[in-house]
C-alpha cells in the first residue's frame, strides 16, 4: 500500500509512515492548521465473530461517526464491535491491510491523495477518482455523504452580513485592507493564502494564529477578518461564523465516505452504509463537533441522541 503522508486542517489524520503492520501504536497527532493533539490505541487483532469492526481517527467528529454508523448497522441486525480510536490515517489503513479493522469513515479527497491520486473540488469526480485507487488496495467504498468537512474561508456572521459577502469572490468588493488569519503553515500553502491570491485574485495581509477557537477569538476582535477554518467547526453550529462559498472551487472536496474490506462487503452492509450516509449533513457534523468539543458531551450519547432524533433507531 502507497502511503503517501498528507494531513487534515481539522484535526491531523496522519502523520508519522507505518514502520510495520504489527507496530500500531498511537503517536502526537499534528493537525496542518494547529490542532491539539490525540493518540490512539492498537486495534484488536482478534474479529468477534463476524461482527463488522470499526475504529476511527482519535479525534470527536471521527468518534461519533464511528458510532452512528456503528449503532445504525447494529440496528439492522449487522452485528459490529466498535474498537476504541486509532490516532492516524497511516494506522487505519494498516489495520485494515492486516485484517485488523473492517471499516473506517473516511474522507474523500483526503483519502485520494493519501493513496496517491489527485482530488478535485468536485465530490463526485472525487469519489470516482477515489473508488478505482481503494480496489487497488482490496478495499471498498459505499456511497458518500453530503456532509463533508473541508477547508473553509470563514468570518464572523456579523461582518458577513455588514459588507455583503456571501462568496470568497465578494471580497474583493470590499474596501479596506483585509487580513487572513490562519496556522504558520497557511503563508506557505496553495489551498490557503496563495490560493485565496492566486485563484480568487485578493490582496490579502497574513496573521499567524493558533488553530481552533483562537481563529474565532481573532475574528472578534477584528485582529483578522477573515481565517482559514471548517466547514464543520462548532463556531458554525452557533451560527458565530459563516462559510464563505468557496465558488472558485479553490478547496478539494472532503465528503464522508465509508471505507471497508472488500471481504466483508455484502449487499446488506451497503445498503445500510447508503442509508446513514444519505441521512448526515454537514450541519450535522458541526453540531457534533460543538456537543463533544464544547459542551463535552460523550461521543456515544451524541450519536445515540442523534439518530433516536432522526428515527433511525427502530
Amino acid at each position: 500500500m502507497k502511503h503517501t503522508s498528507t494531513s487534515r486542517p481539522w484535526r491531523a489524520l496522519s502523520l508519522l509512515a507505518v514502520v510495520g503492520v504489527l507496530a500500531l501504536a498511537s503517536c502526537s497527532d499534528n493537525s496542518s492548521d494547529g490542532g491539539g493533539s490525540e493518540g490512539g490505541s492498537e486495534p484488536s487483532s482478534e474479529s468477534s465473530g463476524d461482527a463488522i469492526r470499526i475504529s476511527s481517527a482519535d479525534f470527536s467528529e471521527q468518534k461519533v461517526l464511528a458510532q452512528v454508523y456503528g449503532q445504525y448497522l447494529e440496528d439492522q441486525g449487522i452485528a459490529v464491535d466498535i474498537q476504541e480510536p486509532l490516532g492516524q490515517r497511516e494506522q487505519l489503513y494498516a489495520a485494515l491491510e492486516a485484517d485488523k479493522l473492517d471499516l473506517q469513515l473516511d474522507y474523500s479527497g483526503v483519502a485520494v491523495t493519501f493513496l496517491g491520486g489527485t482530488p478535485s473540488a468536485d465530490p463526485q469526480e472525487t469519489y470516482d477518482t477515489l473508488v478505482p485507487l481503494l480496489e487497488a488496495e482490496g478495499l471498498e467504498a459505499s456511497e458518500q455523504s453530503e456532509a463533508a468537512d473541508a477547508n473553509a474561508l470563514v468570518a464572523l456572521s456579523t461582518w458577513a452580513e455588514d459588507n455583503g459577502v456571501t462568496t470568497i469572490s465578494d471580497l474583493s468588493d470590499v474596501d479596506g485592507t483585509l487580513t487572513l488569519g490562519g496556522s504558520p503553515e497557511c503563508s506557505e500553502r496553495p489551498e490557503c493564502l496563495a490560493g485565496y491570491k492566486d485563484t480568487y485574485g485578493l490582496d490579502l495581509e497574513f496573521k499567524a494564529v493558533e488553530y481552533g477557537p483562537p481563529l474565532v477569538a481573532a475574528l472578534e476582535a477584528d485582529e483578522v477578518q477573515l481565517a482559514q477554518y471548517q466547514t464543520t467547526a462548532p463556531e458554525i453550529a452557533t451560527g458565530e461564523i459563516v462559510v464563505l462559498e468557496d465558488d472558485k472551487g479553490l478547496q478539494s472536496a472532503a465528503n464522508v465516505v465509508p471505507v471497508f474490506r472488500s471481504a466483508v462487503s455484502s449487499p446488506e452492509l451497503i445498503e445500510a452504509l447508503n442509508t446513514m450516509s444519505a441521512a448526515i449533513t454537514t450541519e450535522d457534523l458541526a453540531a457534533w463537533n460543538q456537543a463533544t468539543d464544547v459542551e463535552k458531551e460523550d461521543p456515544v450519547d451524541v450519536a445515540t441522541k442523534w439518530l433516536e432524533d432522526n428515527d433511525l433507531l427502530g
